[in-house]
Order: C-alpha cells, then sequence, then structure tokens
C-alpha cells in the first residue's frame, strides 16, 4: 500500500503549497505505512482511507487541483468572476468561459479584468440583450 498523498510522481500533502515531485522518494512512498508515515509531509488527515482529491466534477465540470486550485480566495473585481470554496482551496471561476481558470489565468484575471476582452464581449452581449 503506497502513501495516499503519492499520485502520478507528485505529493500531494496539504502540507505543500503546491503539488511537487521533490520530496517524492519511491522507497518511502511506495511502501507500507510504517514508511511513508515517518515523512514530514505525511498527514493523518489521510488515514481513514480517504486520500485527498487530485480532481472532481464541480461548477464548471472537472477541476483539477493541480493546476486550477488557489491557496487564497481570489480578489473579485470582474462581475463575470467567482471564487468557490472547494476542499480547503479555491477554484476561479470565469462565468463568460463557462470554465475553471488555471492558476495562472486567475492571478492574471485578477489584476488586469478591466481590460479583459471577454469580459468586454460580455458586457455588450448583456446590454444588447437588455
Amino acid at each position: 500500500m503506497s502513501c495516499p498523498w503519492y499520485k502520478d510522481g507528485f505529493c500531494t500533502s496539504p502540507k505543500l503549497e503546491h503539488p511537487s515531485s521533490d520530496p517524492v522518494s519511491l522507497m518511502t512512498c511506495l511502501r507500507g505505512p510504517n514508511e511513508y508515515a515517518n515523512c514530514r509531509y505525511f498527514s493523518e488527515k489521510a488515514r481513514g482511507g480517504s486520500a485527498p482529491m487530485t480532481s472532481s466534477a464541480t461548477k464548471f465540470g472537472k477541476a483539477l487541483l493541480m493546476i486550477h486550485a488557489l491557496n487564497d480566495k481570489p480578489r473579485l473585481g470582474c462581475e463575470f468572476f467567482e471564487a468557490d470554496n472547494h476542499e480547503g482551496y479555491y477554484l476561479a471561476g470565469c462565468l463568460v468561459l463557462k470554465r475553471y481558470l488555471t492558476k495562472f489565468e486567475a492571478t492574471e484575471c485578477e489584476k488586469h479584468w478591466r481590460s479583459c476582452p471577454y469580459r468586454r464581449v460580455e458586457q455588450a452581449l448583456t446590454l444588447k440583450r437588455a
């Protein structure tokens, strides 16, 4: 039985800021609980059989926590931008694109929402409908 935080060559422990291959030691991760429980990245929360979810079906479809999960709640400036609390992380959704934004996109969206071309198009369409 391997460590429940080990997924596809990455350590997904909540003790890390984001999933990383750096702390992975196959001699520790792929052995039994006596070995991986002594790892400094192991979290007791994993005991009881439930490993952290790496993907989940949510409001805008499938969220991949490795690329979509944000540690802090994003600042909402755009009326078409929303943040959902999901398993202790935040997911930034774009109502125009109808999908979750990646970490990079969410950061850029927070900074440059006033000049976003998707927002401008949606605002124009909303005015025409009214």
